[in-house]
């Protein structure tokens, strides 16, 4: 397999630092999170949308926190969408604080006064409460929560921040593995992935080979590959962080969280 250009080693190479702060962050821009909490008002329609937007994308660590509180598949399907439906309403905007300066942080807390105030409440009401609906994709849900180790030793709020963290990984991993197979490389990205996460050094020269590339090159493919995921981390968490010092401390305790999974018996 012939080296592409943009596989040749660069002038200066340099491992992707997930925890280094991007450049001129301290302009730190109205993303969906920090709008949210911004605006608090009842008739905000544009901080609604953002909300709603974040939540399509970070529903599924709310129903394993609720599936690993004992309740059914069925059960946490009708929590969630309650609890989200309730979330979407009018109110739900003006609840956000700046204290909660994460949206995970929020999401969690919200869901447990949910469970522990209203949730046995709302199964009197028609599941929804009357309010419209997410769409999301619970079958998958479940067969995604099913596939997952029983680890006995997580809290629920371990299995929130890891299923949370997971989540951000794949969508990353996901978009670029788009961009490479469109510039016909996807045979190369396949290779690399599983290499982004850990020190494997000694699968290199074996990969490398198999590609017909020299280690060379193939350290720099990987480089590059990790540089460009920590950058895809490090977007997803500014959208859910209220200021940029929350930046780097939220991508350590993500990352601490997704260790936790290779750690737990």
């Amino acid at each position: 397999m012939e080296n592409s250009p943009e596989d040749q080693p660069p002038a200066a190479p340099a491992v992707a630092d997930p925890f280094r702060p991007a450049p001129n962050e301290s302009a730190f821009p109205a993303t969906q999170w920090s709008m949210i909490v911004r605006a608090g008002g009842p008739d905000t329609s544009e901080a609604r949308s953002a909300l709603e937007h974040l939540c399509r994308q970070y529903w599924f660590p709310l129903y394993s926190f609720v599936r690993r509180q004992g309740r059914s598949h069925h059960e946490a399907e009708d929590c969630t969408q309650e609890f989200l439906a309730r979330l979407l309403a009018a109110e739900g905007v003006g609840r956000a604080r700046r204290e909660q300066g994460r949206f995970r942080t929020f999401l969690l807390a919200g869901l447990r006064n949910f469970l522990t105030n209203e949730w046995h409440r709302s199964q009197a009401a028609k599941r929804g409460g009357g309010h419209v609906l997410l769409s999301l994709e619970f079958t998958a849900a479940e067969e995604t929560y099913s596939r997952e180790p029983a680890d006995p030793g997580l809290t629920p709020e371990q299995i929130f921040d890891r299923a949370w963290a997971l989540g951000m990984i794949e969508r990353a991993i996901g978009g670029l593995k788009k961009d490479y197979e469109n510039s016909g490389r996807g045979v190369l990205f396949d290779a690399i992935v599983p290499l982004v996460w850990g020190d494997k050094s000694e699968a290199l020269a074996a990969t490398a080979a198999r590609l017909g590339m020299n280690t060379h090159a193939f350290t720099v493919a990987l480089a590059r590959l990790r540089q460009r995921v920590a950058q895809r981390l490090r977007a997803d968490v500014v959208a859910t962080v209220a200021n940029s010092a929350d930046v780097d401390g939220e991508l350590r305790h993500l990352i601490a969280a997704v260790s936790a999974r290779e750690k737990s018996p």
